[in-house]
């Protein structure tokens, strides 16, 4: 049988959640793409500005001023794509495409992506009303939200009569990941609970709360904590006097991979994430994953299955899926300040959740199966992924 082309359509960077993506192609298709970072394993998916550069503050400035004034004119960010080959249909990646030259889907992490994640921009009517034209566009087939809490943000911002044309379009669709371990992850016996924590952004991914929260424990129950981050200065100075935590400066899959092979839990505290694809990596390792009871988080981490949930605090986005601010890059400092002291009722919460796990006889057994099953059988899984695929792909090829 002749296979038929989806061409993959990125913009500069590439989320690295889309190289597993490859590994979920639906029988009787093939992707094609041209971006560079689907092949070559060293290069850089997303825009992660190097703190050690010594141009990082100049780029930095640069970027958020660029920002700030194209979402205070009301940008929606829209690409062209060329067709490539013998394409039948194109998969865009959190890009809405401008004259698409064939019928097209698109998937989304967030509505606030579409105007590069500055809400201010959709206080502008015109702005409104050209997200709404392009999600018409009778080129766009489906939008495929990342999870329920993406396809309600969606609803969420744009006009009644928008909202119901685009409504048959929406089909949630996970993204998925190939199990990285043989079977779930064993306690060993009469070792502390190794807890992992991963978050370029200290204060933003809630960092403080996690060093906090696992000293907490560790006056009940014997507990180590690996955190990978960029630390300010005067928090890894303190780090030094704890022999139980191991900060690690983040570097390539490597590394990552070592600390999933010997953590029990990953704590994900998380203020500013949409989905959060280390969170998938966890549980593809078979370890249960402690998170915020908030939005995107309540679907790929199965409360009290696949790991716990805990009251959430400071969240980037509120319960009605916006933004809190008109702008994020820098968020206000009152913002960041709050970050920097969570409250001691917060704390708590991640430390009870942490001291179950420790604690309660089973408990980490159960969950750790949860995980395992999330992405072996479950909505996290490569299989259901490609069937989903595959069902909407053929309709819009169809179409």
């Amino acid at each position: 049988m002749t296979e038929r082309v989806a061409q993959l359509q990125f913009g500069r960077f590439v989320h690295p959640i889309y190289r597993e993506q490859l590994h979920a192609v639906p029988t009787g298709w093939r992707y094609e793409s041209p971006h560079p970072a689907l092949t070559d394993p060293t290069m850089p998916t997303k825009r992660v500005v190097e703190q050690r550069s010594r141009l990082a503050p100049v780029r930095t400035l640069a970027e958020r001023v660029a920002l700030r004034v194209l979402s205070e004119v009301g940008y929606v960010h829209r690409i062209r794509a060329r067709r490539g080959g013998d394409s039948a249909i194109i998969h865009s990646c959190e890009r809405l495409l401008r004259r698409s030259p064939l019928p097209y889907i698109v998937d989304l992490e967030h509505a606030e992506l579409f105007v590069l994640y500055q809400r201010a921009a959709l206080e502008r009517p015109w702005a409104r009303a050209e997200l709404g034209r392009a999600l018409r566009d009778e080129r766009l087939r489906f939008l495929l939200p990342w999870s329920d809490a993406a396809r309600r943000s969606l609803l969420a911002v744009v006009s009644p009569a928008t909202a119901a044309a685009i409504e048959p379009k929406l089909r949630v669709v996970s993204p998925a990941i190939r199990l990285a371990a043989e079977r779930p992850r064993a306690r060993r016996a009469g070792e502390p609970l190794r807890v992992l924590f991963v978050g370029t952004a200290f204060y933003e991914k809630g960092a403080v709360e996690a060093v906090r929260a696992v000293r907490a424990l560790r006056e009940s129950h014997a507990a180590a904590l690996d955190i990978v981050t960029y630390a300010p200065p005067e928090w890894a100075a303190s780090f030094a006097a704890e022999p139980w935590l191991s900060l690690h400066a983040p570097a390539g899959a490597d590394l990552i991979q070592r600390l999933y092979a010997r953590a029990d839990v990953l704590l994900f505290p998380s203020h500013m994430d949409t989905f959060g694809y280390v969170v998938l990596e966890a549980l593809a390792h078979g370890i249960p994953v402690l998170a915020p009871r908030h939005l995107a988080l309540t679907e790929t981490v199965q409360d009290g299955l696949s790991g716990l949930l805990f009251k959430a605090e400071n969240m980037l986005y509120g319960p009605d899926t916006r933004c809190a601010f008109r702008h994020v890059l820098p968020p206000p400092r009152r913002y960041l300040e709050a970050l920097r002291k969570p409250s001691e009722a917060y704390v708590r919460g991640i430390a009870e959740a942490l001291a179950r796990v420790a604690g309660e006889p089973g408990l980490h057994e159960q969950l750790a199966g949860g995980a395992f099953e999330a992405v072996r059988s479950g909505r996290l899984s490569i299989d259901r992924r490609r069937a989903l695929l595959g069902e909407l792909y053929a309709a819009t090829a169809a179409a």
